[in-house]
């Protein structure tokens, strides 16, 4: 019941992430993929995996595309431990919704600086593989509401493809250091702002 709840707080961060990306279409003109490294945290008596796997896009603000909203979701690999006595499984997940303004452009390289709200959900199965009923732990759940700022590098690659840097800091219950790594992809033209 408990996952059940917790799950259910997980999922309008996702909706709400899909419906600015749906009602705002006119203005998303690229979409990035990529992996994320987090410094983790520990959980259940675990931690938590890396690599994640990141998707964002990116809803422009005025003609120059310098400022933009950027909501992305990140889904983390899991964490296993395996002892012959238990199986112990971590998974987390992000969603993120910032904010992103470019500082400066020359030429093909791009910098920006970014902030806004995140919200991390943590998931952990715990198998006894000789149950006793006296075991320390079970499986558990949790959320945590935070914020986040970073800075980062968007370089121009080709014609419809740009590769994107990027660092930040997570501050919730559940703090962490993360570095983005990204291709992006430009559905049309690229932009006045990327043009030199």
């Amino acid at each position: 019941m408990k996952n059940r709840l917790s799950t259910i707080y997980f999922l309008p961060i996702i909706g709400f992430t899909l419906f600015f990306s749906i009602n705002a279409d006119a203005q998303v003109h690229r979409v990035g993929g990529g992996l994320s490294f987090a410094s983790g945290v520990e959980f259940n008596s675990g931690e938590t995996g890396n690599p994640g796997f990141t998707l964002k896009t990116w809803l422009a603000l005025n003609k120059r595309s310098s400022f933009h909203i950027v909501p992305s979701i990140s889904v983390y690999n899991c964490y296993k431990r395996e002892t012959g006595y238990e199986i112990l499984t971590n998974y987390m997940f992000h969603g993120d919704l910032n904010a992103q303004y470019t500082l400066f452009l020359e030429g093909s390289v791009k910098t920006m600086v970014f902030g806004g709200g995140n919200f991390t959900y943590l998931t952990s199965d715990y198998e006894p593989l000789y149950p006793t009923g006296n075991e320390t732990i079970t499986d558990d759940n949790d959320y945590a509401i935070g914020g986040n700022v970073g800075a980062g590098l968007e370089l121009h690659m080709a014609p419809k493809w740009d590769f994107n840097v990027s660092g930040k800091y997570l501050f919730s219950k559940y703090p962490q250091f993360i570095i983005s790594i990204q291709a992006v992809y430009y559905f049309k033209t690229r932009r006045r702002a990327y043009k030199r």
